[in-house]
C-alpha cells in the first residue's frame, strides 16, 4: 500500500491540536507549542546577522542547523513513536523508506510550506523540495534577498530525517535520549543538509539534499 499523502494530511488537519490551558498542545505523545513564525524567523536571523563579517557566519549556521537537528530528534522522532502515527501512517508503510515519506506528508499538515521528496536513495541521499518555506518567505518580508541560503531549521529537518532511520533506528521505537541524540548526530556516518537553491536567494524555491558528512 503506497503512502497516501492526502488521507494523512486530512487525519492530521482533523485532530485539530489545540492549546491547553497552559498553552502546550499535547499530541503525538509530544507537548507541541504554536507561535507566529515571525518570532522564529527574527530571532534566528537576528543572531545570523550579528555575527555576518566577523568570521563566525559559518558558525552562525551552524547554530541554527543545530536547532533543526533538535526540532527533528523530539519532534519528528516523537510522531514516529506515538499512537497517531500507528494508527495513521504505520498501516500504509510497506518499506523503510516509507518511513521518510509517512513523515514528510505529515509536515505537510503542518504549514510549513509544501515538501516534496526529489531524490531518495536509501542510507546515502535525500533531496527534498520545498515550496513557500516559512524561513524563506519570512527573510524576503523583512530583509533583501540573501547571498546565502536561510533555510536552517528545513536543513536541519533533512538531514535529521536521514538520521532517525539510518544512523539510528527509528523503526524500533528508541528512548529519545540525550545520548541517543549524541549518537545520531556526532556519529562519524551522521548526515549533514546544505541547500542547492534558496528562496531567500532569489530561487523559486529551497532544495536540500542530505548526504553523509566528510
Amino acid at each position: 500500500m503506497a503512502i497516501d499523502e492526502r488521507a494523512i494530511v486530512d487525519a492530521v488537519a482533523g485532530l485539530e491540536l489545540r492549546g491547553n490551558e497552559e498553552g502546550l498542545i499535547p499530541a503525538f505523545g509530544l507537548h507541541l507549542t504554536t507561535h507566529f513564525a515571525n518570532y522564529y524567523n527574527r530571532s534566528s536571523f537576528a543572531v545570523a546577522r550579528a555575527l555576518e563579517g566577523s568570521g563566525l557566519e559559518e558558525d552562525a549556521r551552524t547554530l541554527l542547523v543545530e536547532a533543526g537537528h533538535v526540532c527533528a530528534f523530539n519532534t519528528f522522532g516523537g510522531i514516529m513513536r506515538s499512537a497517531e502515527w500507528d494508527a495513521v501512517v504505520a498501516p500504509m508503510i510497506s518499506s523503510r523508506e516509507d518511513w521518510i515519506r509517512g513523515m514528510v506528508a505529515v509536515i505537510n499538515a503542518f504549514g510549513w510550506g509544501r515538501w516534496t521528496i526529489r531524490e531518495l536513495i536509501p542510507d546515502e541521499r535525500l533531496c527534498i523540495e520545498i515550496e513557500n518555506g516559512y524561513e524563506c518567505a519570512g527573510w524576503l518580508k523583512d530583509y533583501p534577498v540573501s547571498h546565502t541560503p536561510r533555510c536552517y531549521l528545513a536543513a536541519g529537518g533533512v538531514a535529521g530525517l536521514m538520521n532517525l532511520l539510518y544512523v539510528g533506528d527509528i523503526t524500533l521505537r528508541p528512548t529519545l535520549s540525550d545520548a541517543y541524540y549524541s549518537e545520531l548526530f556526532r556519529d562519524a556516518r551522521s548526515f549533514g543538509a546544505r541547500a542547492t537553491s534558496c528562496l531567500a536567494c532569489g530561487d523559486d524555491r529551497c532544495v536540500l539534499v542530505a548526504t553523509r558528512q566528510p
